[in-house]
């Protein structure tokens, strides 16, 4: 899960909690209506003052949906993703009040429980697979469904620990209990094979040493096979899940169909088979909306052509 907060390497771990907790005060201040004005107009002003990434998010839209930089439609999509990203920051900071933390939960829509209704019976773990698509720190609040916790893996915030903290608490209270990445797959498999609940998001660009190669929008990218790898060796399904904002204080779950990984087979082959299948998903599920994903990463960095090896 990547981390909401982009600091300076300079700000120390207190001054960099000082101005959360002074973020945070200031949002909660302001109605609900200001304050997403204000997550989005710094955003905004984050965008135009920062080139590197407004050039990361023109060359995506470039690659995955062939819109030419600086054409209207192009420019048009830019204004809602950054929109979206504010929206995200702002809630970042209201997530701290647990005020805003139930009305949150109180205005979510679930679609698709059925889907999890037998696991839940079979008392069965599951591993819930989703994107940085609309604000995916909700998907915390998928243990209100589960009635377990969901275990998320995390990068910790290099040099800002207290900062980590003071994030990583409002995450528990929502039920999103989070390990560091690093070292992290037996812990899961444990997880998964006492029946309980894990979160991964599966969309962004993998490291040499864990990536293999998938399609996704039109080109082969390194891609992490964490999901199929876990379901392969706890026996778990996958489970993919999308947090879509439909409005300010408003957003929707959808769960879709589990995904079961044959435990027999060529290895390599099945675990590649299914990652290709949790990419096609996340592609459809960008495709129907692509304004609330996380284009400023860097998601084509290293590609490949769909028929080389």
């Amino acid at each position: 899960m990547k981390n909401p907060l982009r600091l300076p390497a300079s700000l120390s771990d207190a001054g960099a909690l000082f101005a959360f907790k002074t973020a945070t005060t200031i949002f909660n201040s302001m109605p609900a209506a200001e304050a997403y004005k204000l997550g989005a107009q710094l955003v905004r002003l984050w965008l135009t003052l920062d080139r590197r990434h407004r050039q990361v998010i023109e060359k995506n839209l470039a690659l995955a949906l062939q819109l030419e930089a600086g054409s209207p439609a192009s420019i048009a999509l830019q204004a809602e993703i950054s929109q979206n990203l504010g929206y995200n920051l702002c809630e970042l900071f209201l997530l701290q009040n647990r005020s805003y933390q139930r009305l949150l939960l109180q205005n979510l829509q679930i679609i698709g429980q059925q889907h999890l209704a037998p696991i839940l019976e079979k008392n069965s773990g599951a591993i819930i697979v989703g994107a940085h698509f609309g604000n995916w720190e909700l998907a915390g609040f998928m243990a209100s469904i589960t009635q377990k916790p969901v275990t998320g893996v995390v990068k910790p915030i290099k040099g800002k620990p207290r900062l980590y903290a003071a994030i990583e608490q409002a995450r528990k209270e929502i039920g999103l209990h989070t390990i560091d990445k690093l070292g992290s797959a037996g812990t899961l498999v444990r997880i998964l094979k006492k029946g309980g609940f894990v979160g991964l998001l599966a969309d962004q660009r993998a490291r040499r040493k864990y990536r293999i190669w998938s399609p996704f929008f039109g080109h082969q990218v390194a891609t992490i096979p964490s999901p199929a790898v876990l379901a392969r060796l706890s026996g778990s399904p996958i489970l993919p899940a999308f947090v879509t904002r439909i409005r300010p204080l408003h957003h929707q779950i959808t769960i879709e169909k589990p995904i079961f990984v044959p435990k027999t087979g060529d290895n390599r082959g099945v675990i590649a088979e299914y990652t290709n299948r949790i990419n096609e998903i996340i592609e459809r599920q960008i495709r129907q909306n692509p304004s609330q994903w996380f284009w400023p990463h860097d998601r084509w960095r290293k590609i490949k052509p769909l028929n080389s090896d």
